[in-house]
């Protein structure tokens, strides 16, 4: 059965699945150019997805939709309030059903007008998924055992700001932030209660965007004290089940943050905030894990992208394996919408026995029959008989080299197939680099680094080997690397690596063992293929502009080194 999944908020995205097999998850920004794009129907995903599918729309059998406010224009005339007789623009489908006025979500959305609009056919099943579930079946998906605690947190959505799912003896038992809270009357969670739209207010705060700039709060955040991290944590009041709540709505939380951002330094509110979130998350977890002892914990939600407290969690915690889903944020609920309907259908048994842990996520379209032609229009194929062992020449002498390997990664971060490679002994390549790539950041570089020599480098625990392939946590730098590899050691003693395995992306894998051959230094320089407010990039065409614009110095496909004349 071909299943499409989409989200239509900001991160707009989409996901196409043969039953469980994923053909394509890409999210709008990369299809369109503009970052965290949104708001809308993510017709330009979808069409890459059907693309990389071969397939058009009119194969599609099933349609996983959100539960969010719909454009009036695709909510049954019945469903509008009196009638439609009042000017509406947008329609929360989740108040009517709450209410008890309908009983089910295609009662409110023209499922068949939709379907008609987007051209697949009226007869495509419907099926709409529930914000948080969808984050935590993400996870679930990639973490074959037996004991497993789901958590999620993010800003919102479905009207619930944290979950909580225990998977144990074969059966997935809802803690808290399941669809009975979504559907009480009185909806049990508050925006207020959200450490994720605390950390966007000091976001904005500090003169950043939320939604984009909350990694920079983090890299700001090692550099600041805590000043007013009790002050902030005193909101915040964690129940034996571990639910987080707040004395204050969101509005007096507001105020409060931006009175105190006018007399602190951005880099003390910065730690103040990593902090609270820290300290509270971390008790919640601690009394989940009291009630419900496993050995697998598996996070989702925009507030698992802060890679700073994963490693907390590892740090006070005994567990056999943290796992945090590589698209963490709404960028991965059409996935995960997917895979509720899947189980949906099909029962948690059956759903459970095709768990597979995650190789990788490069799930863009393949452009790779374009390449050859694209960059050959623009730059020079350089008469090289290695490309792998030239590559590695190029970054020893302190060259950039973007990679363009295959298919685009899905998610937040560039794992290799839309890259840029170079030496992280230069520590003045924090400066030179971000200037040539327009960025203004906090953070060092992060390392990609041989899977079998991370622990030679870094202080990385079993438990987060797993979701390190995906840099998704950081962890300490052994203090004999840090010297070595400069480029890439934070203020704090930390790194955000990557490790790479052989059979994940051999090109990129090769490269960095021939570096290391010549060096003996088995980590080089991974940072994200774009420039500031920018998407990574997807198509040949924007690798080959970058490389025009003297972004990066040369570009590697999978069989040659591209450079300009």
């Amino acid at each position: 059965m071909i299943i499409l999944g989409f989200y239509q908020s900001h991160d707009a995205c989409a996901a196409l699945y043969d039953d469980y097999r994923c053909i394509a998850s890409v999210a709008l920004e990369r299809a369109t150019r503009i970052k965290t794009d949104g708001y809308r129907f993510p017709a330009e995903a979808v069409a890459e997805c059907l693309a990389q599918a071969g397939l058009n729309a009119g194969a599609i059998e099933a349609v996983a939709y959100p539960r969010m406010r719909y454009p009036a224009a695709d909510v049954l005339r019945s469903a509008l309030p009196f009638g439609g007789l009042l000017p509406v623009r947008k329609v929360d489908p989740i108040a009517p059903l709450r209410a008890g006025k309908v009983q089910t979500l295609a009662d409110v959305v023209d499922t068949d007008a939709f379907a008609a609009r987007h051209g697949w056919p009226a007869s495509a099943k419907a099926y709409f998924y529930n914000h948080h579930r969808a984050h935590a079946l993400s996870v679930l998906a990639h973490m074959p055992a037996d004991d497993v605690l789901l958590y999620t947190s993010d800003g919102g959505g479905d009207d619930i700001f944290y979950s909580a799912r225990v998977l144990k003896d074969g059966k997935l038992t809802d803690l808290f932030g399941g669809e009975a809270d979504t559907l009480a009357r009185r909806v049990p969670q508050r925006p207020g209660d959200s450490l994720g739209k605390l950390y966007a207010y000091v976001t904005e705060a500090l003169g950043f965007r939320s939604l984009r700039h909350e990694g920079k709060v983090l890299g700001l955040a090692a550099y600041g004290k805590p000043v007013h991290a009790d002050r902030l944590t005193g909101l915040y009041a964690v129940s034996d089940d571990g639910q987080i709540h707040c004395a204050l709505p969101r509005w007096r939380i507001r105020m409060l943050v931006n009175s105190l951002a006018k007399k602190t330094s951005r880099e003390d509110m910065a730690a103040s905030v990593q902090q609270t979130l820290e300290t509270v998350t971390l008790a919640a977890l601690a009394k989940m894990l009291a009630r419900h002892p496993v050995r697998h914990l598996g996070l989702s939600g925009g507030v698992f992208a802060n890679v700073k407290l994963t490693q907390r969690i590892a740090e006070r915690f005994d567990l056999d394996e943290i796992f945090v889903y590589p698209a963490m944020s709404d960028q991965g609920e059409a996935d995960g919408g997917v895979l509720e309907f899947l189980l949906e259908r099909d029962g948690l048994d059956t759903w459970l026995k095709h768990r597979e842990r995650l190789a990788t996520v490069y799930r863009g379209r393949d452009y790779s029959a374009d390449v050859e032609a694209v960059f050959g229009s623009g730059a020079v194929k350089r008469p090289v008989g290695n490309a792998v062992e030239e590559a590695a020449d190029l970054i020893v002498a302190g060259e950039t080299v973007g990679t363009y390997l295959g298919r685009m990664e899905y998610g937040p971060r560039a794992l290799g197939a839309r890259s840029i490679m170079a030496s992280a002994v230069d520590r003045t390549i924090n400066d030179w680099l971000n200037k040539r790539l327009d960025r203004t950041d906090f953070m060092p570089f992060a390392p990609v680094v041989l899977a079998e020599r991370a622990k030679d480098l870094f202080d990385l625990p079993d438990e987060l080997a797993y979701t390190a392939n995906f840099m998704t946590v950081t962890c300490n730098v052994k203090p004999e690397w840090r010297e070595r590899i400069p480029a890439c050691v934070h203020v704090d003693g930390t790194a955000r690596p990557q490790l790479i395995h052989r059979a994940q992306n051999p090109v990129y894998y090769d490269v960095i063992a021939a570096y290391e051959r010549r060096t003996g230094i088995p980590a080089v320089i991974n940072t994200s293929f774009n420039v500031h407010e920018e998407p990574i990039i997807n198509k040949p065409e924007e690798a080959l502009r970058a490389l025009r614009e003297k972004r990066v110095d040369h570009l590697l496909s999978e069989t040659a080194i591209w450079s300009l004349a």
